[in-house]
C-alpha cells in the first residue's frame, strides 16, 4: 500500500531551493496545500501566482493559520522579505518556480506514484477525448485489466468516476489521482494533456510512456489562455521533452515543425498518414482502404479497412479515422491483437462527443462538446457529409471567455447550418442576453430563433423538427451543470433531450 509522505526533507527531494528562515531537519507536516481557503496548522503551503489571484499576497493569513512551511517564488521577494527578520514560527523556502515546485513536491507527497504507472499522454487541438477513450478501450480489451483515464470528461479509476474542473487538473490533483490508481492496482493511465497544463507546468516531471499527437489548429488564444498561435503550439510541443515514444498524425498542420521538435528531443518517432508515406521512421504502417460513411438504424458512423480487417466506428466523421489510426498503432505496438482492437473500437461510445442520443427513421438528435469556432466548423463539416435534409443547431457560448469564441461560432453556424436556436450556455458572470446579442451581431442568416432558456430551446427544437432533420445540441457535451453567477446547478443536454423525446412520444 502506498504511503503519503509527510517528512519535509523527503518532500523536497530533487528540488532546488533556499531555506530563508527556519530549519528543515526532523520536520513533519500535516498536509500539502496550495489553496489558502484549505490551509491549516502545520501544513506545507505552496504559493502560486495566477491570472487573478496570487497567494503570496496572503502570507500573513497563512501565518495566522499557523502554517508550518511556506514555499515562495524568487520573483515575489518583496512580499515576504520582511519575514526573514520577523519573530514568526515558520519555515520559509524559496524556489525559482513555485508551479514546478508544486509538481515535484506533489509527486514526492504521493509516493512517486507516477513512476509506477505507464502514462499515455494525448495532446492536440481536437480529438484528445475520443482518442483517449479509444486507447482505454483497446487496453482493457487487450490486457483484461482496469485502465485509468484522466481528461475533460473526468477521471476514471477503473470503473470509479471522479469529476474534474479542467481537462488537465492542477499537478497536486493529478498526482493524487495517480496515487489512487496505484492503490487500485492500475498499470496504464490514459491522459489528455492540454496546452494550458504544459504552459503552466501542471504535468512537469511526468515521464510519459507514450505521447500521441492528434492535430493542431489555431485555438485557445485570448485573455487567460494563449497570447498567440506561436505560444499555443510551442506550449504543446513541450510534451516531446517528456517522452521517448511518440505516435504522430502526419496529416497534422505544422508537421515539419513537429518533426523538428521530436528530432531535437531525440524521440523515437512513428509517423502515420491516411496514405502510405516513405520516411526514416522506426515503423511504417500499411495504408487504410475503403473509407465509408454509414447511417444505419441506430448510429451514424464511419468504417474502413486496415490490414484486411473492417474497422467500424459507431460515431460520425472521417476525421475519427485519424484518431482510430493513432489508437490502433498504439495497440499494435503494445502487442494487442487486431481482433481485440477491432472489437474495442466497434463497441466504443464517448459521452458528449458526436453522441447520438436519439435516432428514428424521421430525425436524429446529437449532443456534442463543440464550444468554439474550430470545433463547431469541424462538427458541421462532419455532419454535412451525411446529407441530411436540414441541420438544426441549438447553441450558445460560455461567458467570461474570449469573445472571439462567440463571434466565430455565430459566423460558422450562420453559414453552415440550415436553422439555429440561439440560447444560453454557462454564462458565468455575464448576462446571457449580452452573449446572445454578440452572437447576433455577426449572425448573417435570418433562419434562427432566440430562446434564452436552454431547456426551452431544446424542447422547442425537438418539438418543431421536420422529417430528415439532424438536430445538433452543442456546447456542453458531457457536462452535467449550468454555470451562472458563480453557482453550478445540474443541467445535461442529453438528459433534457431524452426527456423531450419521451414527452412527445417520439420514441414509439
Amino acid at each position: 500500500m502506498a504511503k503519503i509522505e509527510k517528512n519535509l526533507k523527503k518532500l523536497l527531494y530533487d528540488l532546488r531551493f533556499d531555506v530563508l528562515k527556519g530549519k528543515i531537519d526532523n520536520i513533519s507536516i500535516n498536509k500539502l496545500c496550495y489553496n489558502t481557503n484549505l490551509a491549516e496548522a502545520n501544513d506545507i503551503f505552496i504559493c502560486i501566482k495566477g491570472e487573478k489571484y496570487d497567494s503570496h499576497d496572503h502570507i500573513k493569513e497563512l501565518i495566522d493559520k499557523k502554517v508550518k512551511v511556506i514555499v515562495v517564488s524568487v520573483n515575489e521577494k518583496d512580499k515576504y522579505d520582511y519575514l526573514i527578520n520577523e519573530n514568526v514560527d515558520i519555515i520559509l523556502i524559496r524556489v525559482d518556480n513555485t508551479r514546478k515546485a508544486l509538481c515535484k513536491i506533489s509527486k514526492n507527497y504521493f509516493d512517486n506514484a507516477s513512476e509506477k504507472l505507464k502514462i499515455i499522454g494525448i495532446t492536440g487541438t481536437k480529438g484528445k477525448t475520443t482518442t483517449s477513450f479509444m486507447i482505454k478501450k483497446i487496453l482493457e480489451a487487450g490486457t483484461h485489466k482496469k485502465v485509468g483515464l484522466l481528461g475533460s470528461i473526468g477521471c476514471f479509476i477503473g470503473d470509479d468516476f471522479h469529476e474534474t474542473d479542467n481537462t488537465t487538473p492542477e499537478s497536486f490533483i493529478i498526482h493524487e489521482f495517480f496515487y489512487k490508481m496505484v492503490n487500485a492496482g492500475i498499470e496504464y493511465v490514459v491522459m489528455e494533456v492540454s496546452s494550458q497544463s504544459l504552459k503552466y507546468f501542471r504535468v512537469y516531471g511526468i515521464n510519459f510512456y507514450y505521447v500521441l499527437w492528434t492535430n493542431i489548429f489555431e485555438d485557445h488564444i485570448g485573455d487567460g489562455e494563449h497570447t498567440d498561435y506561436n505560444d499555443y503550439i510551442e506550449s504543446k510541443l513541450n510534451i516531446f521533452s517528456m517522452t521517448k515514444n511518440a505516435i504522430i498524425n502526419a496529416n497534422s498542420n505544422d508537421i515539419e515543425r513537429i518533426k523538428n521538435k521530436i528530432d531535437e528531443n531525440r524521440v523515437n518517432k512513428i509517423y502515420l498518414s491516411l496514405n502510405k508515406i516513405q520516411n526514416k521512421s522506426i515503423q511504417v504502417f500499411h495504408p487504410i482502404d475503403n473509407i465509408k460513411l454509414f447511417n444505419d438504424e441506430k448510429n451514424l458512423g464511419v468504417e474502413f479497412d486496415y490490414l484486411k480487417n473492417n474497422i467500424k466506428l459507431n460515431f460520425p466523421g472521417v476525421h475519427n479515422v485519424e484518431n482510430a489510426m493513432l489508437s490502433i498503432t498504439f495497440g499494435l505496438l503494445n502487442n494487442i491483437s487486431i481482433a481485440d482492437i477491432r472489437k474495442a473500437l466497434h463497441e466504443l461510445k464517448v459521452a458528449g462527443r458526436s453522441e447520438v442520443v436519439f435516432k428514428n427513421k424521421n430525425f436524429i438528435v446529437i449532443v456534442d462538446y463543440a464550444h468554439n469556432g474550430v470545433g463547431t466548423k469541424a462538427l458541421l463539416n462532419t455532419i454535412n457529409e451525411y446529407k441530411f435534409k436540414r441541420v438544426i443547431v441549438v447553441f450558445g457560448c460560455g461567458g467570461n471567455r474570449s469573445k472571439d469564441r462567440r463571434y466565430d461560432m455565430g459566423k460558422t453556424i450562420s453559414s453552415m447550418a440550415d436553422f439555429a436556436y440561439i440560447t444560453s450556455d454557462n454564462s458565468r458572470f455575464e448576462k446571457p442576453e449580452d452573449i446572445i446579442n454578440d452572437i447576433l451581431s455577426v449572425y448573417k442568416s435570418k433562419k434562427h430563433k432566440v430562446i434564452v432558456d436552454r431547456k426551452e430551446a431544446i424542447d422547442y427544437a425537438i418539438k418543431n423538427h421536420k422529417n430528415g432533420d439532424c438536430i445538433l445540441i452543442i456546447g456542453k457535451g458531457h457536462e452535467t451543470y449550468n454555470d451562472v453567477m458563480g453557482k453550478k446547478t445540474h443541467f445535461s443536454d442529453k438528459e433534457e433531450a431524452i426527456k423531450t423525446i419521451k414527452k412527445y412520444k417520439y420514441g414509439k
